[in-house]
């Protein structure tokens, strides 16, 4: 079955070095905005980011209201 969530989550972790980190980021808090991601989601893309080393720090939730 097909999950919107899972679609775009997947689109934003592939992404990941071929788009500016920053958009990934800002199209990524929409969707969350929205409520198709999670903040589970978020923290999941965060972490794909970080391990590549392209950003610091920690996305929670304080930030994202």
């Amino acid at each position: 079955m097909f999950s919107m969530r899972n679609f775009i989550k997947q689109g934003f972790l592939n992404a990941i070095g071929k788009q500016a980190d920053y958009l990934i980021i800002q199209n990524a808090a929409k969707w969350h905005e929205t409520g198709v991601l999670e903040l589970s989601d978020l923290e999941e893309i965060q972490a794909a980011l970080n391990a590549r080393g392209t950003i610091e720090g920690d996305v929670t939730a304080s930030t994202l209201s």
